[in-house]
């Protein structure tokens, strides 16, 4: 059976801040960055993290080869400082979808495809969407499309599906009472599957959990997909006094990169180190 193998974005520019020692790709996917990360460094151990098993078996094929230099492991990042138990030299963010996921249509997660309205990073866990919507209130929905997806249009949009919730069972519903801009179906799509799955919430705790396992001199790699996210991660740098940024302005990807990779477009990395405690106690 051929692997479906999501192309990570950003390689060469993540490669660059690695160094020797255990890492947390903790949002493993099918394993494209621990891949490139494994394959350049013959001294670097990784935890591979994520909650989405199928992605998960998809990485165990593809890595197979490293067997003895990464761990496997089915959780939510957000729970990091429980499931690794070591310092280790940096933790990998990847917060985007991967291409794996957003082309399985029974997955849910793109207007592109009709499939059955899911939306789960981990389906084992929770209800899906289409379910979900007919317990929310129509100020509710307002706030989810507003917050997540910051829609303009949102009050519009959510009394449609507010209307129909209990009829809402694909893609295809969704997408029919969101209209037909590809912008604002990105909008509603992204703040429903922010929704379903605490995504931002997730992020901030994965990101306290990263810094409290990070060893002095360790790093902190974030590569996020929207301003949302973005946010979190420049606010998370710079009010963390144990942190000192490595990025001044995010990295982007090159036009190259964007003209073989579209999906690469959107794509902002920022790095941060971690302080050893002198210099903290100097510099205060």
């Amino acid at each position: 059976m051929k692997l479906i193998l999501h192309r990570p974005v950003l390689v060469d520019e993540v490669l660059s801040f690695i160094r020797d020692g255990i890492w947390v790709d903790a949002t493993l996917g099918t394993g494209g960055h621990t891949d490139a990360i494994l394959t350049r460094f013959d001294e670097v151990f990784v935890y591979g993290i994520d909650r989405d098993r199928e992605s998960l078996e998809i990485a165990k094929k593809r890595l197979g080869k490293f067997r003895d230099r990464v761990e496997f492991i089915c959780d939510n990042f957000s729970n990091l400082e429980k499931l690794v138990s070591e310092p280790v030299r940096g933790v990998l963010f990847d917060i985007g979808l991967s291409s794996f996921q957003l082309d399985d249509a029974r997955r849910g997660f793109s207007y592109r495809f009709d499939g059955p309205l899911d939306m789960r990073m981990d389906r084992r866990n929770g209800l899906p969407l289409q379910r979900r919507l007919r317990h929310l209130t129509r100020t509710q929905m307002e706030k989810i499309l507003r917050n997540y997806g910051e829609e303009r249009r949102a009050r519009k949009i959510a009394r449609k599906i507010y209307g129909l919730r209990d009829k809402i069972e694909t893609t295809g519903d969704l997408r029919d009472l969101a209209g037909k801009d590809p912008r604002t179906l990105s909008r509603v799509f992204q703040a429903f599957r922010i929704f379903i799955n605490d995504e931002l919430k997730n992020l901030k705790e994965g990101l306290f959990s990263a810094l409290s396992i990070l060893e002095e001199g360790g790093r902190i790699i974030v590569i996020s997909y929207h301003s949302l996210e973005d946010r979190i991660v420049k606010q998370f740098f710079k009010e963390n006094d144990s942190l000192v940024a490595l990025t001044k302005r995010p990295i982007r990807p090159s036009e190259e990169e964007i003209a073989s990779n579209p999906r690469a477009r959107s794509a902002k990395m920022r790095v941060a180190e971690k302080i050893d405690d002198l210099r903290l106690t100097i510099d205060n």
